[in-house]
């Protein structure tokens, strides 16, 4: 059964059309989307009654309420963005407003990049991802926009990018949800199923009105590569926007935990995307994404030179100098005070990455990014 919001009193208004459509606890429909109730004696027994509409119908409404506000909340917003995503991706509406629903997310994702980068990164791996497909498609709006602008990609150009990265996996999303706690080896099926979910999400984009060859082509060659064993057509010539999408999904899913393995910490990320992805010349984005983002980048537990445990939080004037918040000072002892660490120089040096799955640290994410309290256990 679809998942169901209550509605509270403060979530009705009288003389206004209903948003959704409302059901009763066993899902049967109450009142048709677009009714308008006039009567508060009628809306008072509805909502003793009890009044339900599908929860992620719901979260995509509120959604945009967050897009109009004026004060900018990052945290905030990456949720309003993904619960649009996450019910545009199971809706994939054919009524010609796909285009437009998914350029007005590019549109946040650009805004929220602009403004929060470092944030962005961090949070890819230090914030729990309950909806893995969907938070996996926006961490790789977020990279490919950052390694756009770094590219030099006019505003156009790095529009279809993203359009393509939000939308390349719309074929698989509930594949993505099992293989996210599956131990099991892959199923013929489920292989199958992965090797033809690019395509299959052109055509799905298609059939909901998508007509930008930009777009349809970045989300077709996602996982083709210059030696031609990539899918799902094997062709060693394909574009530079599903060279960089490719790019930015494996160092994405590398940094995301799964059921069967821990996450790679981000710096053997970066490790891994210049030793092994960069490896074709040909192909300048690997190298590009650990320009971009850093040996060491935000969200990363580290040792310094002076015995002090710290977490980046903002990338440095060069991939191997962060800027760091130190959480232990040199006796192991949690630091009271919040103090930033310049990593340029000598005595305060990165001497090495501390795994989180390892570490006792206590890590204020808020505080640390937004000025906010929320404590997250390393």
């Amino acid at each position: 059964m679809t998942d169901l919001h209550r509605l509270r009193p403060d979530q009705l208004k009288l003389h206004a059309a209903l948003p959704w459509d409302v059901l009763d606890a066993y899902g049967m429909l109450l009142l048709s989307k677009g009714h308008i109730v006039t009567s508060q004696e009628q809306l008072d027994e509805l909502l003793d009654r009890g009044m339900y509409v599908d929860a992620m119908a719901f979260h995509a409404i509120e959604s945009v309420k967050v897009f109009r506000q004026t004060v900018y909340d990052p945290l905030r917003l990456m949720e309003a963005i993904q619960a649009r995503l996450a019910w545009l991706l199971e809706a994939k509406p054919r009524d010609g407003s796909f285009t437009t629903e998914v350029q007005t997310l590019v549109a946040q994702v650009r805004n929220f990049t602009e403004r929060s980068p470092d944030l962005a990164i961090a949070a890819m791996q230090l914030l729990e991802q309950r909806n893995y497909p969907i938070a996996h498609s926006f961490h790789v709006a977020v990279l490919a926009e950052l390694l756009a602008c770094r590219a030099g990609w006019d505003a156009a150009r790095r529009e279809a990018l993203s359009c393509a990265a939000l939308t390349m996996n719309v074929a698989m999303i509930d594949l993505q949800l099992s293989l996210r706690n599956q131990r099991d080896a892959l199923t013929a099926e489920q292989r199958a199923c992965i090797d033809d979910h690019p395509a299959a999400a052109a055509r799905i984009l298609m059939q909901c009105g998508v007509a930008d060859n930009e777009w349809l082509r970045a989300v077709l060659e996602h996982h083709e590569t210059l030696d031609g064993a990539g899918y799902p057509r094997h062709i060693r010539n394909p574009g530079e926007a599903g060279l960089l999408l490719r790019a930015c999904d494996v160092f994405s899913a590398k940094i995301s935990p799964r059921a069967y393995r821990k996450p790679v910490n981000a710096s053997e990320a970066t490790r891994f995307m210049f030793v092994k992805l960069g490896q074709d010349k040909a192909d300048p984005f690997p190298a590009i994404l650990v320009k971009e983002v850093g040996i060491y980048p935000p969200g990363t537990l580290v040792r310094l030179a002076s015995d002090e445990t710290a977490i980046v939080f903002k990338r440095g004037v060069t991939a191997k100098t962060p800027l760091v918040k130190v959480l232990l000072n040199a006796k192991g002892l949690p630091s009271i005070e919040s103090v930033q660490r310049d990593t340029t120089d000598a005595a305060f040096a990165v001497s090495s990455v501390v795994s989180l799955d390892k570490s006792l640290v206590m890590i204020d994410f808020e505080q640390i990014w937004c000025g906010k309290r929320h404590v997250i256990t390393a």
